[in-house]
């Protein structure tokens, strides 16, 4: 397929209006290669997954993470083949892979991160906050039945593909959740919506520790499940949507390269 029906489809996927200002969500690098045959998606590109994507023949890498981070993350001056992120943008652009990031614009979509881990977990009436409309990242549902917080952690490793005492809880232990709020990644900042929800519990991952300690005041139970460990299902979404829209001529496949960087 031609890259610009590929560039097309991706915007339909994770519509650039979607993505939140500070955000550099979209096209990362286009090596001028017009026919994509294959493509790899991934959370994160590290220097394994380009290594990964090179020997498998990949014209594109879909990453969830971008590449080039946003000016708001400090701006790059210079491409410098000594520095990490350099010579990843030289070894892409050397064997032809383009980049394209999907972010908050596919955070935001409803098709997003927030709806399919729910789906993961079996949550039921997944829907938008009503009492923030404007908030287009996170989700609301409910447990099939309700459960311990202990028990709603198992239920998330599970669900998610974690290993057990992943995930960190703040709130009573054997206290019973219902609703529940999703924001993937570090989306501390969605809480406010799960309170005005009257969700009992709210999932998210890089919860520091003031954020606890607030939460807690404020009675709402939180299970941090990571920053991967709630976005790495990524890279199986994103593929399985591609595989949807795109022709036979393209081939779109998952890295296996784990890029959690935490190993203990």
């Amino acid at each position: 397929m031609k890259y610009i029906t590929i560039k097309k489809i991706l915007d339909e996927i994770a519509p650039p209006n979607l993505a939140e200002d500070w955000d550099n969500s979209g096209v990362q690098i286009y090596t001028g290669k017009e026919d994509v045959t294959h493509i790899m998606t991934t959370l994160e590109i590290t220097d394994g997954v380009i290594a990964e994507a090179a020997a498998a023949g990949c014209d594109m890498i879909v990453s969830h993470h971008p590449l080039i981070p946003a000016p708001s993350f400090g701006m790059i001056q210079k491409i410098d083949a000594g520095e990490a992120l350099g010579a990843r943008i030289l070894s892409l652009i050397n064997v032809g892979i383009s980049v394209y990031s999907a972010h908050t614009s596919f955070d935001s979509a409803m098709e997003g991160n927030n709806k399919y881990i729910a789906e993961l977990m079996k949550l039921r009436n997944i829907r938008r906050p009503v009492s923030e409309p404007d908030n287009t990242i996170g989700v609301i549902g409910e447990f099939e039945t309700p459960m311990t917080l202990i028990e709603a952690c198992d239920h998330i490793e599970n669900s998610l593909g974690l290993w057990e005492g992943y995930a960190r809880a703040v709130g009573d232990p054997n206290g019973k959740v219902t609703k529940a709020a999703i924001c993937t990644g570090a989306g501390f900042d969605f809480i406010d919506a799960a309170i005005n929800e009257g969700c009992d519990v709210f999932i998210t991952g890089d919860v520091k520790y003031h954020q606890a300690l607030s939460a807690k005041d404020r009675g709402i139970a939180v299970i941090d499940a990571g920053h991967w460990g709630t976005e790495k299902s990524f890279t199986e979404n994103f593929a399985a949507k591609l595989r949807e829209r795109c022709d036979s001529t393209v081939e779109v496949t998952e890295t296996t390269v784990n890029v959690n960087p935490f190993v203990l």
